[in-house]
């Protein structure tokens, strides 16, 4: 059972099938026929039973209501995806198919399918991006000790982006996912400008290659930044979901980039 159903489909054609009166000595698929001459199962019917040129039934639908799933509730929805799962896979029409014979469907299965995995596929994402620009990082910077600053800065600046969406209220949606990941392909412009002009400069105290940093890239990667956050500017001003969503993760990658 489904504690997601509460309720028995309102129209199922074996429902009325079985107890529409029909002489018994008929087959099932003569029985078929009449049941389905009549104009009240015929208006009903028609279009969810599929049947051969015999009258074999090839394949029949009923609708159902998940009213026990919550509408803004992403646990209740992943839950039904998965209870419904179980039920299929326990039907004994689905035993040793590659393709069910037995299951349901609907369109917003996909959405759910996609909160079942998206925190598992972000976390991935996430690890592979900070293990790929961490590595290629340090291929480019001239210094050895530039992996001991690139991972665990772009680490940090990432759990603070993830900060920043938690505080503006936006949860892990389709957009949310590309954007996170693309930010960390942002983000680490910012370090690795300021790393390899620092272990560029030719000044001989660390502070003093903090100024000379400082002076020649810092400059440039400040308003590099500030564009970038003018030009996202008007999305903060749309009504989607969407745009707003682009807007508050490129305010906090740019922030915090720059910061």
């Amino acid at each position: 059972e489904l504690k997601e159903v509460s309720n028995q489909p309102q129209f199922f054609w074996l429902r009325d099938f079985k107890n529409f009166t029909v002489d018994e000595s008929l087959t099932f698929e003569e029985k078929m026929d009449v049941f389905l001459r009549d104009p009240v199962f015929m208006e009903l019917y028609s279009e969810d039973i599929v049947r051969d040129e015999s009258g074999k039934v090839l394949s029949s639908r009923t609708r159902l209501s998940m009213d026990n799933v919550e509408p803004d509730d992403v646990k209740s929805q992943v839950d039904a995806l998965l209870a419904q799962r179980k039920v299929g896979e326990s039907q004994p029409a689905n035993k040793g198919q590659s393709d069910w014979l037995f299951f349901t469907f609907e369109g917003r299965y996909y959405i759910w399918e996609f909160y079942s995995v998206s925190p598992g596929e972000l976390t991935l994402s996430t690890v592979l991006g900070v293990v790929a620009v961490t590595s290629i990082g340090t291929l480019f910077i001239p210094h050895w000790s530039a992996f001991f600053f690139v991972g665990p800065l772009i680490s940090i600046l990432y759990i603070d982006l993830l900060g920043v969406l938690q505080f503006a209220g936006i949860k892990i949606n389709a957009v949310s996912y590309i954007s996170l990941v693309m930010s960390i392909g942002l983000m680490i412009d910012f370090l690795v400008h300021v790393l390899l002009r620092y272990y560029e400069s030719t000044e001989k105290t660390r502070e003093a290659k903090v100024k000379d940093m400082l002076r020649t890239i810092g400059a440039s990667i400040l308003i590099g930044g500030i564009s970038t956050f003018l030009g996202v500017i008007p999305l903060a001003f749309c009504s989607s979901e969407i745009f707003n969503t682009i807007f508050v993760t490129f305010m906090g990658l740019v922030t915090l980039g720059i910061g």
